[in-house]
């Protein structure tokens, strides 16, 4: 995407100007927090706030005036932000949420009428070069690959521990049977893990470069991870190096998927009740 986000007509409907109220953004899980820095500085007449269990380490002064960051957990009471926002994003959470469709159902309690919904997040695959997830089998059998291990691994873990690893499937489905809802979207896209396609732009080079070395950085990050999985310390080492040679020598050569789904809030009244998907 050429955007910080999809459905840009949404989101610039969403987002004009109102002369009696202030418009708000709404970052879920901001991490790192520099997507709701972005959206600041892109929309400097909106107030923008980042929410997470850990707040990001920045300097006050880096950090936009229009923009702040509080500590919340979005699996609790979200009725404090009621109709508080235009644009609610969520990227990247599954792990720590437990039952996204009723997140989806609170978060709309969160959205003024005509307010846009984003939400995105990464596959537990990768993709070969037929766009075919690679095969999860045992270690020895044919098409296995330490790649796709460790991504099974992680996906078993998050599964273990309550997080609902799968919503991102199911999103179009939880939006659409919601009536608080409308105009839903969704868009996969398809990037590849290092620049092994012929023919990439320098643009497209970039990204795939940039997302090949954060992937390498983090894997010793993931050990632990893999160990609770239940495999033993000596092959979650294997794994990781079995790995990051993958990654270096770009064999297999693979995609990493990220779905992006959208939706408008409507202007019915938020009620408690969850409609059943």
């Amino acid at each position: 995407m050429d955007s910080l986000y999809a459905a840009p007509e949404l989101v610039e409907r969403a987002m004009r100007s109102r002369p009696d109220v202030v418009s708000g953004i709404l970052d879920v899980g901001t991490g790192s927090g520099c997507w709701a820095m972005d959206m600041a500085r892109e929309f400097p007449h909106a107030e923008v706030v980042g929410i997470d269990l850990v707040p990001p380490n920045f300097p006050q002064e880096d950090i936009p005036s229009n923009c702040r960051f509080e500590v919340d957990d979005v699996n609790l009471d979200l009725s404090h932000y009621a109709k508080s926002f235009n644009v609610v994003h969520m990227r990247s959470v599954a792990m720590g949420v437990t039952n996204f469709q009723d997140l989806l159902h609170r978060l709309a309690q969160t959205l003024r009428a005509d307010g846009a919904i984003l939400l995105a997040g990464g596959d537990y695959h990768f993709y070969g070069e037929d766009l075919a997830p690679l095969p999860v089998v045992k270690e020895g059998e044919p098409g296995w690959s330490a790649s796709q291990a460790l991504l099974s691994a992680i996906h078993t873990v998050g599964k273990n521990r309550g997080g609902d690893l799968d919503a991102a499937q199911a999103w179009v489905k939880y939006l659409t049977a919601n009536p608080m809802y409308t105009n839903v979207g969704m868009q996969d896209i398809y990037v590849p893990l290092g620049p092994w396609m012929p023919q990439l732009d320098a643009r497209c080079t970039q990204i795939s470069e940039l997302l090949r070395s954060d992937v390498i950085q983090g894997l010793q990050s993931y050990k632990g991870i893999v160990i609770e999985s239940g495999a033993p310390e000596s092959t979650a080492t294997r794994w990781l190096t079995m790995a990051e040679k993958e990654m270096k020598d770009m064999r297999p050569k693979v995609f990493v998927k990220w779905r992006y789904t959208w939706a408008t809030r409507t202007r019915l009244r938020w009620t408690t009740e969850i409609p059943t998907a």
